[in-house]
Formats: structure tokens, C-alpha cells, sequence
């Protein structure tokens, strides 16, 4: 009876070592594919939601193609910013088109953007929600 008890300790305590090992193991292989994964590039340099300045500049790039001419100057320095929630962006400004005939006329602009992620720069990771436009 003791040489069975001897022989089950030895075979408990070799299963023991290996199942801590096997442990250690799982955690290596872990640990260096949360690096490899963290140091890829996949996970971009996340800095939040974009600022009012970065929402404005991408406005105006939904806004330019609806203008009637390429002689367009925006209000940088003159627009209203909101959110509408974390990702809804609404900003109100306007733009001065100048004309060929040499008159020049003020727009007055609402858009709401929704943010989708990503880059907030460019301007496929936005949709727009609605814009409106009144001349003055």
C-alpha cells in the first residue's frame, strides 16, 4: 500500500509540473500576441473624438462642391460648433463666394456631421446628416 501511495504522489506531482508549465506556456504565447497585435499598427494612435477644428474642416469639404464657383473664402475663425451626441457633429457658419462678373455674395450654412471612426481628417470617415444653405 505505501508503494502505491509513493507511485500516485510522483505521478500527481509530475502532472502538477506539467500542467504549470503548460500554464506558463499559454501565457508566454499570449503576452506576445497582445504585442505583436498592440505594436502592428492596428490599433491607430487613438485620440478621441475629433475636435471643432477638425469637424469644421471637413465641412467645408462637403461644402465646396455645392458652391457655384471655385473662388470660395470660409469664416475660419467665425462658426458655432455643437454635438449632438458623441458622434453628431452640427456646425454653423458661412462662406463668401466671389463670382466671375466680380459681385460677391455671403452664404450662410448648417451641416451636421456624423463621425463613423477612424482618421477624423479624411473625409470618408464621416457622413453627412443634413445641410442647409441660405444666401444672403
Amino acid at each position: 500500500m505505501a508503494k502505491d501511495y509513493l507511485k500516485d504522489k510522483v505521478v500527481k506531482k509530475k502532472s502538477a509540473t506539467m500542467a504549470g508549465w503548460l500554464i506558463v506556456l499559454f501565457v508566454i504565447i499570449f503576452a506576445a500576441l497582445l504585442a505583436k497585435f498592440a505594436l502592428s499598427g492596428s490599433i491607430k494612435n487613438f485620440n478621441g473624438l475629433p475636435d471643432s477644428d477638425l469637424a469644421y474642416n471637413v465641412a467645408k469639404q462637403y461644402i465646396l462642391p455645392t458652391t457655384l464657383s471655385g473662388n470660395v473664402k470660409f469664416s475660419d475663425s467665425d462658426y458655432k460648433f455643437a454635438k449632438r451626441s458623441d458622434s453628431v457633429y452640427v456646425i454653423k457658419s458661412f462662406y463668401t463666394e466671389r463670382h466671375s462678373d466680380g459681385e460677391s455674395s455671403r452664404t450662410d450654412f448648417t451641416i451636421e456631421l456624423k463621425y463613423n471612426g477612424g482618421a477624423g481628417a479624411r473625409m470618408t470617415n464621416w457622413t453627412l446628416v443634413n445641410l442647409d444653405q441660405n444666401n444672403n
